[in-house]
C-alpha cells in the first residue's frame, strides 16, 4: 500500500517518529527538488544507485552467477 500526500513547498513529511525528515524544496516544470534530512547511518539514494548497489552485493555474494 502506498501513501500518497499533496505537500506545497516548504512544507515537510516526516518518517519514524521524525528520524527521517523529507521537504519540498521547488517546484520546477514538473521536475520537484527533495529534500532529506537523516541521521548518517541510513542511506539515501535514488532508485537507479540503490539497484546498481544490490547488484554489486549480489555479484560479492556470488562471483561465479552471471
Amino acid at each position: 500500500i502506498m501513501l500518497v500526500l499533496t505537500r506545497k513547498i516548504g512544507q515537510q513529511v516526516q518518517i519514524g517518529n521524525g528520524l527521517i525528515q523529507i521537504k519540498v524544496l521547488k517546484v520546477d516544470d514538473g521536475i520537484i527538488s527533495i529534500g532529506f534530512n537523516a541521521p548518517s547511518n541510513i542511506d539515501i539514494d535514488r532508485e537507479e544507485v540503490y539497484l546498481k548497489k544490490i547488484a554489486q552485493r549480489a555479484s560479492l555474494l556470488n562471483p561465479g552467477a552471471m
